[in-house]
């Protein structure tokens, strides 16, 4: 066999994937050539390949709803670390927070590219697609909604709706509640002023509340001059923001589930090498399945904060979660109702 001309040193390159960076990098009859002359030159090429595999970490910017220091923005820096270490010389992901790109506005700046992820809850961008918010109101777990398809048929929303590739989530079954400076009464919230966003708009105008919309920074002064009566919350995070000063009760059962979507800019995304992509997707179904000991640790935490501060939880039986989420519904099929129809009984089964 002619020196130069030993096939199986071109086949080795592309089952181990090498070959392709370097036709990417040089041009495909310059790799060529290279390979044809002689073993010598194709080792050459290998050195030179391993370089550019180092070189090639794609650099991801991810934009953060909450701040660092916020208990539902942990999970997720704490996932970014794992992936960054696991990862390594392939993903590496930074992180800015609403201090760089106000939170409500880091949707679309994923959208048009101007961040390449996104970690922020559905809700957020429900005016372009406010298919999102099902896994709000999801009781299946993530491996059976990739396994039965409703992954799927929201994923191939987010790509249409907002060029981007939905990944994960955090925070399953991290529920809401409703949060108050002073007491219910019979179970209704007449003329009380509760912070709120759309997911519990029509479940608090069924109470008898009002809708007030503000910034979590506001809330805490709304609260201390008595502008607001309470707010609309996840079980984690009221002592970040100091609330639990001037909160007196917590009502439940939990509603809802705070699935906040980790998404990727579809561009990116696809421009991206198999390995690297495969990396990122690996490390998303790694979360999930650490996820509840994730989860089951901080509750603990965040009960013992609220029970310490002197909120006293008041259940208000099954009904109250059932009406929540029977009003959500009940929202988002107005918005969308045939993908509702045919997503719901893969989230509910």
């Amino acid at each position: 066999m002619r020196p130069g001309g030993d096939p199986g040193t071109l086949h080795a390159f592309k089952n181990d994937g090498l070959i392709e960076r370097v036709y990417r990098f040089l041009g495909r009859r310059t790799v060529r050539k290279l390979i044809l002359t002689g073993m010598g030159a194709a080792f050459g090429v290998a050195a030179l390949v391993g370089t550019q595999v180092s070189a090639a970490e794609v650099k991801l910017k991810a934009a953060s709803f909450l701040p660092a220091r916020a208990t539902v923005a942990k999970p997720f820096h704490r996932w970014v670390g794992e992936v960054n270490k696991r990862c390594a010389g392939k993903v590496k992901i930074s992180v800015v927070g609403p201090a760089a790109i106000g939170s409500l506005q880091q949707w679309s700046a994923l959208k048009s590219g101007v961040v390449d992820m996104h970690y922020g809850p559905a809700n957020y961008y429900k005016g372009t697609m406010p298919e999102g918010a099902v896994m709000d109101l999801a009781s299946t777990t993530q491996p059976e909604q990739r396994k039965n398809g409703a992954w799927a048929m929201l994923n191939e929303l987010y790509m249409k709706k907002m060029n981007a590739y939905y990944l994960t989530h955090l925070t399953a079954g991290v529920h809401f509640y409703v949060f108050t400076s002073k007491p219910a009464k019979n179970g209704r919230f007449d003329g009380m002023r509760l912070r709120s966003v759309p997911i519990y708009d029509a479940f608090f105008r069924g109470l008898g509340a009002k809708p007030v919309r503000m910034a979590p920074p506001a809330v805490y002064t709304a609260l201390e001059r008595g502008a607001v009566d309470g707010y609309g919350w996840p079980n984690w995070g009221v002592a970040d923001f100091g609330w639990q000063k001037y909160t007196k009760y917590q009502y439940g059962p939990g509603f809802f589930s705070a699935a906040v979507k980790i998404l990727v800019n579809l561009d990116k995304w696809k421009g991206m090498a198999p390995d690297q992509r495969k990396c990122l997707q690996d490390m998303a179904y790694w979360v999930e399945s650490v996820w509840p000991k994730w989860r089951a640790a901080i509750n603990k935490q965040q009960n013992a904060i609220l029970r310490k501060a002197g909120v006293k939880y008041v259940d208000m039986g099954k009904g109250f979660k059932e009406k929540a989420e029977a009003a959500y519904w009940g929202d988002l099929e107005k918005l969308s109702p045939d993908f509702v129809k045919k997503i719901r009984p893969l989230l509910t089964q």
